[in-house]
């Protein structure tokens, strides 16, 4: 499950490479946590859970058509900011902890959508938000290039959305083309 043996901590941003490397899906790792069953109307409790933004494809549609999870209860239509157990969010592939705090000469050289430059804010805070998003089900109409689960992890971590995973080209230069790119089309969409 993780790529190097670790074990996960709330307040974790994880991320898992999907088909095959083609791009990476983030999360933030909360523990514990409490889901309804919709069979008894109850509360259960599932040992670990992930708040993650889940978008559409191309189609306007789920990217996944899964029956529901027998953990978390979650189903495949299910949109937006959602809680789901570790399994429905790594679907089965590697899970890699997102490193926070990396020197810029290490930025320059790691791979997209792996790490930052920023300081993360402590697990608690970190874990507030992520369920203040949930509560809300709202992080803002997904966008694959300026609004996607990176940019809703990193937000969580450090109160400022960032993406690298979706540089134009690779480590700084990327990253200020990127920052250039989304500073343009901002108002394009959200307000």
């Amino acid at each position: 499950m993780m790529a190097t043996g670790q074990v996960l901590k709330p307040g974790d941003h994880i991320y898992s490479k999907c088909f095959g490397g083609l791009y990476d899906h983030h999360g933030i790792y909360v523990g514990k946590a409490k889901v309804k069953n919709p069979r008894t109307g109850k509360e259960e409790q599932i040992e670990n859970a992930v708040i993650h933004f889940l978008g559409l494809d191309k189609n306007g549609k789920a990217k996944t058509y899964r029956p529901q999870c027998p953990k978390c209860f979650h189903e495949s239509h299910e949109l937006g900011v959602v809680l789901t157990c570790l399994d429905c969010f790594y679907d089965g592939n590697t899970i890699y902890r997102y490193e926070y705090e990396v020197s810029l000469l290490s930025f320059t050289f790691k791979s997209s959508g792996s790490c930052s430059t920023f300081t993360s804010s402590e697990p608690d805070v970190v874990i507030k938000r992520a369920y203040s998003f949930l509560h809300k089900k709202n992080f803002g109409e997904y966008s694959l290039f300026f609004n996607n689960c990176e940019h809703f992890a990193t937000k969580c971590k450090t109160g400022t959305t960032l993406c690298n995973q979706i540089l134009f080209g690779t480590g700084v230069p990327g990253a200020i083309a990127y920052n250039v790119a989304r500073g343009f089309t901002k108002g394009l969409f959200w307000s």
